[in-house]
């Protein structure tokens, strides 16, 4: 037996919209049976049986609701099941099914079904003409066909197939592409169907010129065009990938110089297969205000502000202020940023920074300037080449003062990953980092920092958060005393070990002053279980210590906490107990900010 295309393709239709949508069919049916009931006509319970899963469920979306009314015309509703079961089983391969309709003693109507042998693809051929049959893509999409010789035949799948041929030529820009052949020839006495396709791609469309305008049509003005040219990922002439108009629209997107950004190729502008690309941009970005607060115990309330403004001239130059406040620590940063070779991936900043803290009597004055590049990498890492001038003067309660001058170039290489927005469930960061000093390099100490730190964040079973972080870091010198004490390593803090003041694990002096360590080495494990949405309780243990030998004795903390995604971010509140000091009393932790 040999269907047309014309007769296949017009009885596929049908059956494919109720096929591929079997649950809004269910829904559809719910919604009828109660406008049903409310005009007297009761619902009949439908029974099918002899199938089960998919089979099943397609089989009662075509079948719809019966009610009462049906019935009383019985011949017709037997005649129209018996349609309706055998088109649903035929869209799905099975092509001889043996269907019985009956009514119940109850009052419904039961449909037994013997689905028979399925019809199995013998041969499928697609074949593709025009520069598609040289193209790697269509190769590799030839070799991954969702339906393949010996499957039974769904028509699911088959449309599967032909949709995923016409994404793919879209997508590589193949735009005058159409089907020149689909015949399908299905011989229900063998249970065999034999697919031949052909495909004419015609020729592949390639990318013409890109403009950049505003949303009244105009060219834009807001950032100069050799800045954008940098972020777009082909060249006039490449080969048309709707990857690659994806890639623009992000890219600018991310480099947040616009409140808005469209990107569209002008498929009806191409000349001699050219086709033009239009990147409509609404005005830059306003300026961008973040608030934070914290608490503890030992610094008792922490206020942060932070103000970015991403393009501040048409050179596509940003700056970003942020400033801290606490009993504690005082501080001021800024950061520049100049593009390099690309606005994100590639990019020069000058920083400028002041602090003041009070650790223990202790006062310490810090003054950074400095400039880096930052170069994005593939899979996300980020690579910073680093040139920081530190001046440093300390104050002790005695009245000893220092003061130090560092001039340290430096490098780091970091990966943030996460998934799941403001409220990651997976994620995961590296950081590695390494300075250097040196006194014949205009420095007053010689010395190697190095630093390093992994997060990693995974859900199980959508209520149970899993999160471990780990920092460690060694100072590599001949001489401690010379190092200065923001170079060196302290823990204890919200986000060190909880149950300890801020920075109050380290050595301490004969006074009983912490001084900071050679080496830190600290880790975290927590476990978060949602008890609401957008509400988790926390159990957590903290282990790690700042020392000089490894015989130091680790600090141990404990804890529970509450967790709440609030609309300005994910806020914690811990209350942590040291475990290795039992004499020392619990501490409050409040924290407002990611977890990575």
């Amino acid at each position: 037996m040999r269907i047309s295309r014309e007769d296949y393709m017009m009885q596929w239709r049908q059956m494919a919209t109720r096929a591929g949508g079997a649950w809004r069919c269910v829904c559809l049916c719910a919604l009828l049976s109660m406008s049903f009931s409310a005009s007297g006509a009761e619902v009949v319970k439908l029974d099918i049986q002899g199938i089960d899963g998919p089979l099943k469920d397609n089989a009662t979306s075509y079948i719809g609701p019966l009610t009462t009314e049906d019935l009383k015309s019985w011949r017709d509703t037997r005649s129209r099941l018996l349609t309706a079961v055998h088109e649903s089983m035929e869209a799905m391969g099975y092509y001889s099914p043996d269907v019985q309709v009956q009514q119940d003693k109850k009052g419904g109507v039961r449909v037994i079904v013997a689905p028979g042998q399925p019809v199995l693809v013998g041969r499928l051929t697609l074949v593709f003409e025009g520069e598609a049959g040289n193209d790697i893509a269509f190769t590799a999409l030839r070799e991954n066909l969702p339906l393949k010789e010996n499957d039974v035949f769904h028509h699911g799948q088959y449309e599967k197939l032909k949709s995923g041929v016409q994404a793919l030529a879209l997508e590589r820009g193949y735009f005058d592409a159409a089907w020149s052949r689909r015949d399908v020839m299905v011989d229900p006495v063998k249970h065999r169907v034999d697919i031949d396709l052909v495909y004419a791609s015609g020729s592949r469309f390639f990318f013409g010129p890109v403009s950049f305008v505003d949303t009244d049509g105009a060219e834009q003005h807001f950032v100069q065009r050799h800045v954008l040219e940098t972020m777009i990922p082909f060249s006039e002439g490449d080969p048309f990938e709707a990857a690659g108009i994806l890639k623009l629209n992000k890219s600018l997107l991310d480099s947040r110089y616009f409140s808005e950004v469209r990107v569209r190729h002008q498929r009806e502008e191409a000349v001699d297969l050219a086709i033009p690309v239009r990147v409509t941009v609404a005005d830059e970005e306003p300026n961008d205000v973040d608030v934070g607060i914290g608490y503890s115990t030992d610094v008792e309330t922490r206020l942060s502000l932070t103000w970015r403004r991403p393009l501040i001239n048409d050179s596509g130059h940003g700056i970003e202020a942020s400033t801290e406040l606490s009993q504690v620590r005082r501080s001021f940063d800024a950061t520049y940023t100049i593009p390099w070779k690309h606005p994100i991936d590639d990019v020069v900043q000058l920083i400028y920074g002041v602090q003041r803290e009070n650790l223990e009597d202790v006062i310490t004055y810090s003054t950074v300037v400095g400039v880096q590049r930052q170069i994005e990498q593939d899979q996300g890492w980020k690579r910073t080449y680093m040139l920081r001038w530190n001046r440093e003067s300390s104050e002790r309660p005695d009245g000893e003062e220092s003061k130090a001058d560092l001039l340290m170039p430096g490098f780091s290489l970091d990966r943030t990953r996460t998934r799941g927005g403001v409220d990651p469930h997976w994620g995961d960061r590296q950081y590695y980092q390494a300075e250097f000093a040196s006194k014949q390099f205009l420095s007053d100490a010689d010395f190697v920092s190095l630093r390093a730190g992994f997060r990693w964040l995974r859900t199980a079973a959508d209520n149970h958060k899993f999160f471990l972080r780990l920092d460690g870091g060694s100072i590599v010198t001949s001489n401690f005393d010379e190092v200065p004490v923001s170079m060196r390593f302290f823990a204890g803090g919200d986000q060190s070990v909880r149950g300890y003041d801020y920075k109050s694990i380290s050595p301490r002096d004969e006074q009983g002053i912490a001084v900071g360590a050679r080496n830190l080495a600290t880790g975290s494990l927590e476990y978060n279980y949602t008890v609401y949405p957008k509400w988790r309780v926390a159990l957590f243990t903290d282990a790690g210590n700042a020392f000089d030998s490894v015989n130091e004795p680790i600090k141990v903390g404990a804890g529970t906490g509450v967790r709440w995604v609030s609309p300005l971010g994910p806020i914690r509140l811990d209350f942590a107990w040291s475990v290795s000091e039992p004499e020392v009393d619990f501490r409050i932790h409040f924290f407002m900010g990611p977890s990575l």
